[in-house]
């Protein structure tokens, strides 16, 4: 009998597991290859010569789970124009990778400028590049991207600038506006925006954003001091939410008013680079009494030796604490700048290295000590707003001397370039006073 029930048992789950085959093969099955050109009939979308015209000319009635939609580069890029939203889900946007049609695919606003550029209202849609930058979403009103759904992924996809709108360039949010649960930004890159990843997290659930390979910075200095925010938290609200931020691997700066800026619910930050903020590489600055955690591992932190930035109201914190909330820093290398963390506040998790910096200089470790850069004459080479040249900042090495004491600390990334071609911008700050 015990035989019996086990064999009939077995008998269900294997059937249960033919099934879930069936279904799988079936949905495979019905999934097609789709198009997008310019130089398509605007048909079936089935094959290049009957490809819809645009992102706007799609019949996503005719799109199914599963669904990859191929968009055509030409040989040297092709710019789409106007915003779109995805209502489906379980379906890739795809740069073409065949030959004459692997170029770059440009999606850019038109004018009058509108609020959203690429809006993803349905789940699990993955947008993908075949190389970095591979595809690139920019000039719209507001913000270039906004995904506040669930399961969706970005990869090798350019982000930004944001235009805002008439008549003073106002009412921009930012590059890119997320929240919903297990979010993913892959190899993608932010430039020259306001604020490049905005947090705005779904109340009543938890919420789940990761940023991986990703570089945020920008090739001006903005417009009237504002150089812009890497990923910026959600500010406190009435109601409390649930969220989580990881980044790991990724390079913030250069000329960034602050890398992270975070003063609510769990941030994790690992392996991760921060290039010469104005304000803070890292600001967590909670509110008394709200609910805010941040982790930090292998990082380095860099703050060039600058002199005369006062006037323009750079304070040059690597990291800046009021003492709320908790954070912990280990294994990682701070270097140059302030480290603006009041005395009462414990953040140092074990392992760090501190070089140059002024402020709490035992918020971190017990004293001062070089860990050995090789480039360090040029790192700590001093300059001033006539001679700053913050590109240079993502082409100097931040390798270790092999007899350093502080190996397996900080930052894997010691070159930038190793990731992405050199940003930044190359002349000194701009002027003070009118003319």
């Amino acid at each position: 009998m015990i035989r019996s029930k086990k064999y009939r048992s077995f008998l269900m789950t294997s059937f249960l597991c033919a099934l879930a085959w069936t279904a799988c093969f079936a949905l495979q099955a019905e999934a097609r290859d789709l198009y997008v050109s310019p130089n398509g009939d605007g048909t079936t979308a089935i094959t290049w010569k009957t490809a819809w015209k645009s992102f706007q000319a799609i019949d996503w009635t005719q799109v199914v789970v599963g669904d990859r939609i191929i968009v055509d580069g030409g040989t040297a890029g092709i710019t789409y124009t106007g915003q779109f939203t995805v209502p489906v889900s379980g379906i890739v946007i795809q740069q073409a990778g065949g030959i004459n049609r692997r170029g770059k695919v440009t999606i850019t606003g038109s004018s009058p400028p509108v609020q959203s550029g690429v809006t993803i209202s349905g789940s699990n849609v993955r947008i993908v590049g075949n190389t970095r930058s591979g595809i690139t979403i920019k000039s719209f009103g507001g913000e270039c991207v906004r995904v506040l759904t669930n399961g969706n992924t970005f990869k090798n996809v350019l982000i930004g600038p944001v235009t805002g709108f008439p008549p003073y360039a106002g009412g921009k949010v930012g590059g890119l506006l997320f929240g919903g649960v297990n979010n993913q930004f892959i190899s993608c890159d932010f430039r020259d925006v306001f604020k490049c990843a905005v947090e705005s997290p779904n109340a009543g659930g938890a919420n789940l954003t990761v940023f991986r390979d990703c570089t945020f910075g920008n090739d001006g200095y903005g417009f009237w001091g504002v150089w812009g925010t890497g990923i910026y938290g959600l500010r406190p609200g009435a109601t409390t939410v649930d969220s989580t931020i990881h980044a790991r691997k990724c390079v913030f700066g250069p000329m960034l008013n602050k890398g992270i800026d975070v003063v609510q619910g769990r941030l994790n930050v690992g392996d991760t680079l921060f290039l010469g903020a104005n304000y803070a590489n890292l600001s967590f600055e909670p509110a008394v009494g709200a609910i805010a955690k941040a982790v930090v591992d292998n990082c380095t932190f860099y703050e060039p030796n600058f002199s005369g930035q006062t006037p323009y109201g750079m304070l040059l914190y690597n990291i800046s604490t009021n003492g709320n909330g908790v954070l912990k820093v280990r294994d990682s290398i701070v270097y140059g700048g302030v480290v603006h963390v009041p005395a009462t506040q414990v953040i140092n998790g074990g392992g760090n290295f501190q070089y140059h910096v002024t402020g709490n200089t035992t918020a971190l470790a017990a004293g001062l000590v070089d860990p050995q850069f090789t480039a360090e004459a040029q790192l700590w080479a001093p300059i001033t707003p006539t001679t700053i040249s913050p590109r240079v900042w993502t082409t100097q090495s931040y390798a270790l001397n092999t007899a350093s004491p502080a190996n397996g600390k900080g930052s894997s990334i010691t070159l930038v370039t190793d990731i992405v071609p050199a940003y930044g911008p190359v002349h000194r700050l701009p002027p003070l006073g009118g003319p």
